[in-house]
Order: C-alpha cells, then structure tokens, then sequence
C-alpha cells in the first residue's frame, strides 16, 4: 500500500493561510483531460516565451573525463559537460559499489557546486560533515546512479573574490543575458540541467523510466522548473525554493528578473506544476514554502485527478526551517519508492 503517497495528497490542517489569488487552471464547466491536453499545449507555449531562448551556435558537447576515484559509498568519476561554445559544468557521477536494481534507477542533483551534494570536498575526498541536504549520497547508497551537477556561475565568468551580495551570480548573470539577450537566467539554469540529465540517461546501467530530479532551495527550482517541463524526469522532490513569486527571490537576473513584476506575465506556477502531471512531484516545506503553498498543490491537483495520479502530487511541511529534517527526508524517499515501485532501502545521514 502506498501509505506516504496517499498521506502527502492531502493538507493535514484547513488553513492555508494569505489568499494567493491564483487563477483557475480550468474555467468553466466539468474540466475533461481532452480538455486539459489542449490548455497544456497553451501553457507550455506560454512558459516557454516567458523563460526565452538562447542566441548560441551549435557546439560540441562531448564530455570531458576528469578523473575516477572512489569514496566509501560510491564509485566517483567527475566530468566536465560543454553548456555552450565556451562553458563546461562541473559534474560528479556516482555509482553504486553493489547494484541493487538492475537497471539502475537514476538521480540528478542540480545545486551550486557537486561537492555540496555529493557530501565529500572533491578537492581532499574528505566527507564533510554530515547533513540532510547530501542527496546524492543518500541516494547512491539506495541503489540510484546519481549525477550531481553545477549551476552556471562557478563556469561562467571568474570568481570575483568576494561573493558579497551575491556579485558572482550577478556577474554571471549579465554574461549570459548579454550574450542571450532574449533568455532569461532561469533560462539558463533549466538548459544546463536539461544537458546533465542527457548525460545521465547516456549511462547504459541507468533506467529511463525512473529518473528522478531533486534539488534544494535553488536546487529545488531547478528541480520543479526541469521536472515540470522535460518528461523524461519521471519523480521531482523540491525542497524548500518557494513556490510564490513572492515568497523568494524569483526577481533576481539569475531566475526570472523583473518579469516576476510584469503584469502581462500570464502564467503561474501552480500552472507550472500542472505540466508535470501526471508524474509525481512531492515539495518539502520549511520556511519558504509553507501553508500557503498548498494553494498551489491543490489548483495542480485538478489536473493529477484527471489523471487518476491524485496520490502523485504531496507536500510535507516539516515547518522548522529552510534545511530539510532528517524525518522529511526520510519520508520523502519512502514515497520516493512508492512512485517508483522499489522497496525500500536504508540509508546513512
């Protein structure tokens, strides 16, 4: 029985909190998933001109090997991956030492640096100390393939010494829409990401029908934009990012910029959300996201209904803080294994 699933479909209190004046997905009458397929090719359309398109030339994206070496959970092997003519992200492939699954499910773990994923500081091997947020490591003890992957700052432009008011994502930023001037930053972030998983599903030990995204705070944008617009991520876990334009930075150049403020924005992410269904999308609140949030879940749920995928979407709001606890994450990948159809395997911190 897929007790997580069913218990994360439904809010566990009635207030949802300040009113987001989110529109109806549906207008009108009894919505028809005949219906819906039309209105999905509209709000595809639609964030696709809000996100943009990039300005650059074809490119050779052959991978670069750096090295192999092993850590206590994993077979490691770190790449450079070509983001443009002149970029290649950082990304650390994890194997498992034993396979558990044949094939082998498989994870990708967008966030500023692989080592802050990955657990380990890729410079001296050694662990750092243990946390809730190293999802790839938890993940290649469970039997995943796990590719933790770089945002585009730290590949972009030189680091400036001082990160201070954030001065190498605003650095990075302006190189990338000056030479993209009609994408945007998140843009950018949902394109790199989109190469990672094209490596990940290159690995002949890797499952393409269990491919999973998840990603915290700025990860966890990556996550639910990737999630909801390639479907070939089959299970999405956000953690923490925000889901109201108002609730983080999503003003900032690196995300959506002042189209956030835009009124002829048109689209919301409840909206946003919807596209992934029928694929399962579970959101980890702490602080950013919280009550309000469901908002957002239950508009999306109209669309996972029609799908008989009601027990697809969840939330758990652990309500302690921007880190995800340790009982969320726990939660998180028991329902993890509910969506995949896997048992359950255990897992270190």
């Amino acid at each position: 029985m897929s007790i997580w699933s069913q218990k994360l479909s439904r809010p566990p209190y009635t207030d949802m909190g300040e009113d987001q004046h989110l529109s109806p997905i549906f207008g009108r009458g009894a919505p028809t998933l005949a219906g819906w397929k039309r209105r999905r090719k509209t709000l595809l359309r639609r964030w696709q001109d809000v996100l943009g398109s990039h300005s650059m030339p074809e490119f050779d994206r052959t991978e670069a090997r750096v090295e192999e070496f092993e850590l206590p959970e994993a077979h490691a092997t770190l790449f450079r991956l070509p983001t443009s003519p002149a970029t290649r992200q950082l990304a650390l492939l994890l194997r498992p030492k034993t396979a558990i699954h044949r094939p082998c499910p498989g994870a990708i773990v967008p966030f500023y640096n692989p080592d802050l994923m990955a657990g380990y500081d890729l410079a001296t091997r050694q662990p750092k100390e243990r946390s809730t947020t190293h999802f790839g490591r938890h993940l290649v003890q469970q039997g995943y393939v796990v590719l933790c992957t770089q945002a585009f700052p730290f590949n972009t432009v030189p680091d400036p010494k001082s990160d201070a008011n954030f001065a190498w994502w605003h650095a990075a930023a302006a190189k990338v829409l000056g030479d993209n001037p009609h994408w945007t930053g998140m843009g950018k972030l949902i394109w790199d990401t989109w190469l990672g998983t094209d490596f990940l599903l290159r690995q002949p030990d890797v499952d393409a029908e269990r491919i999973l995204i998840i990603g915290h705070s700025l990860g966890g944008k990556m996550a639910f934009y990737n999630g909801a617009l390639d479907e070939r991520i089959k299970a999405v876990i956000a953690s923490d990012f925000g889901i109201g334009y108002s609730f983080t930075n999503w003003q900032d150049p690196w995300y959506l910029g002042t189209k956030v403020h835009d009124p002829r924005l048109g689209v919301g992410h409840h909206e946003l959300l919807a596209l992934t269904a029928p694929r399962a999308f579970l959101l980890i609140a702490g602080l950013y996201d919280k009550r309000e949030s469901w908002q957002y879940l239950n508009e999306a749920a109209k669309v996972y209904a029609l799908h008989g995928r009601e027990h697809a979407l969840g939330m758990f709001d652990h309500a302690s803080g921007h880190t995800p606890t340790e009982e969320s994450m726990r939660i998180a990948y028991e329902w993890l294994t509910e969506q995949f159809g896997l048992p359950p395997m255990p897992w270190q911190v």
